[in-house]
């Protein structure tokens, strides 16, 4: 039978109510994906390295060839990840190893990619910012934010994203002294050191800031060190050692490098990290891998007295940083006797003392005596992770990744006049010290790793600009005190980060009933804080083409 007209014409309503229906459909996706996008959450992509390494702006990935540690290199123009030098040039970088302190070669036959010259580069992570989240909640002290910057490179023209971390709330006074970070709350005299206090970051931010020091399960090959100068001379480097040294007794002995046993019918031994044993890593400074840059054909300095091919060093450009962690794995701890995880800092030393019945944790300063903070009865037979830090005055033992022990703020506090009259008479920072000792016991340790804090520089000049914002040098007349609604912010690269103690301009938009002094970003200028790298460093086959692939394993959140 012939469908009827009738028939017919319902069948082509129906056709057309579905079409629609379809159109409707996508045109609500798109309304409501829009509204999503400007209410509720924004992708964004880090343009520079100002937050590195915890967000990488465009970047060159690199692996050693003699330990094969990973890191990350910041390119030379962080926007578009390109050299932004002739094509003929050789850009040749400055790469030491933050581990084993390994040169990279200008040329690498074998693996090209991974040499000093022009290494592959990779665009910037890209994060996703909860919008508007501070119409909610105010924000946190160590929140990763995104705002207008009140810096623009042209007057008034301020639709230019920034990514820092907050770190001054309005109405708060703040000073950088020593790599550490100083508040003084409302209402207290900025004038007086005894109204501020240090500021201890909370363990997700602080877990994002530690920098490597030393890893003990990265163990160099042993490849030649020899190199040419920037005249073609040949040279070479004092080849790698172990930075642990027994340093007394003879009781530890090292497997490969990565395994340190103790037997006690040597007696008590000392085992030490000696910082100078491989100098072109700078260790226990604030010498950032990521910072090493480029020079043409290898020559004139970089920012840390580094001339890539030479030997040259100027330590005036790097900061001794004594907040450290150390971390291992207690394999086996027999016998009736201690070992001891021993963290110095000027003349107070910090002691974890193990046993297998429990953890102690004693102080001891210029007097002979330690005293000790506290103790936790455990059960100390079984393979465990043990970790102790002092970081922003305060002593923390965790074991298998859960605080035990920790100092309060009344055991142990920074003299605050005390480390402003360091800073203002240029006296050097405590010195940072690390030791494991072990007693009438038989113990076996692994995956021995040495971290340090970031440090935010205190300095009146950097390279060249004026920092002096939150400086201490010329206490109190550089402290920042905050207004109602204003914030201040800091990148965690402290040597590349263009944040709030280097701007320069006021804010002043009259037709917005808006002003805030140079160096503070006002709460309107806030976006939202960032949360989420769901797209890490896009790799780029061809230079024609966007970046096609995220680095999956690198997907995280962002503390």
């Amino acid at each position: 039978m012939r469908p009827s007209m009738s028939d017919a014409a319902a069948h082509a309503n129906k056709s057309d109510t579905n079409v629609k229906e379809t159109i409707e459909s996508i045109l609500v996706a798109f309304i409501l994906a829009f509204i999503f996008r400007c209410f509720v959450i924004e992708a964004f992509v880090i343009p520079t390295g100002s937050m590195a390494p915890t967000l990488l702006g465009a970047h060159m990935p690199m692996r050693c060839p003699d330990c094969g540690y990973r890191f990350t290199l910041s390119s030379i123009d962080q926007t578009d990840a390109t050299y932004s030098i002739d094509a003929n040039s050789r850009a040749v970088f400055t790469i030491f190893c933050p581990n084993c302190a390994y040169r990279f070669p200008r040329d690498s036959k074998d693996d090209p990619d991974n040499d000093a010259t022009k290494p592959p580069l990779r665009y910037g992570d890209r994060i996703l910012v909860m919008k508007y989240l501070y119409l909610l909640h105010d924000p946190t002290r160590w929140d990763v934010v995104v705002f207008k910057t009140p810096a623009p490179p042209m007057p008034g023209d301020y639709s230019i994203n920034y990514i820092k971390r907050l770190v001054g709330l309005p109405g708060e006074s703040l000073m950088v002294a020593e790599g550490d970070l100083y508040v003084a709350p409302r209402g207290a005299d900025p004038t007086k050191p005894e109204s501020y206090q240090i500021q201890t970051k909370p363990r997700p931010a602080q877990d994002a800031l530690w920098r490597i020091v030393s890893d003990a399960d990265y163990v160099p090959i042993g490849l030649s060190r020899k190199f040419e100068n920037i005249n073609g001379a040949p040279r070479q480097d004092a080849p790698w050692q172990l930075p642990w040294k027994p340093t007394m007794g003879d009781g530890w002995r090292v497997d490969d490098g990565r395994r340190f046993t103790f037997d006690d019918s040597a007696g008590a031994g000392e085992l030490s990290f000696l910082p100078e044993t491989n100098p072109n890593n700078s260790a226990l400074t604030d010498w950032l891998a990521y910072d090493q840059s480029y020079r043409p054909d290898g020559m004139g300095l970089d920012m840390f007295g580094l001339d890539g091919y030479g030997l040259i060093k100027d330590h005036r450009f790097v900061q001794p940083v004594s907040d450290l962690k150390v971390s291992c794995v207690i394999n086996k701890l027999e016998g009736p006797g201690v070992m001891q995880l021993i963290l110095e800092k000027g003349v107070d030393r910090f002691t974890a003392e193990l046993s297998q019945s429990g953890a102690k944790l004693t102080r001891q300063t210029s007097r002979p005596q330690a005293i000790v903070l506290s103790e936790a009865k455990l059960d100390m037979r079984m393979p465990m992770c043990v970790s102790l830090e002092n970081v922003d005055h305060r002593v923390v033992l965790r074991i298998n990744d859960k605080e035990v022990l920790a100092t309060t703020p009344q055991q142990y506090a920074p003299n605050v006049a005390e480390v402003i009259d360091r800073v203002k008479n240029g006296t050097p920072p405590p010195q940072g010290r690390v030791l494991i000792r072990a007693d009438r016991l038989k113990a076996e340790v692994t995956h021995l790793q040495l971290w340090r804090d970031v440090y935010y520089l205190d300095r009146d000049e950097n390279n060249g600009r004026d920092a002096r914002r939150a400086s201490s040098r010329d206490f109190p007349n550089h402290v920042v005190t905050l207004k109602p609604h204003e914030f201040f912010v800091l990148g965690d690269n402290s040597y590349q980060s263009e944040d709030a103690r280097f701007w320069n301009d006021d804010v002043d938009l009259k037709d917005e009933n808006l002003k805030a002094d140079a160096g503070r970003v006002p709460e309107r200028f806030l976006l939202g804080k960032a949360f989420f790298v769901y797209w890490p460093a896009g790799y780029r086959p061809v230079s024609a083409v966007p970046p096609l692939m995220p680095n999956f394993g690198e997907m995280r959140l962002i503390r």
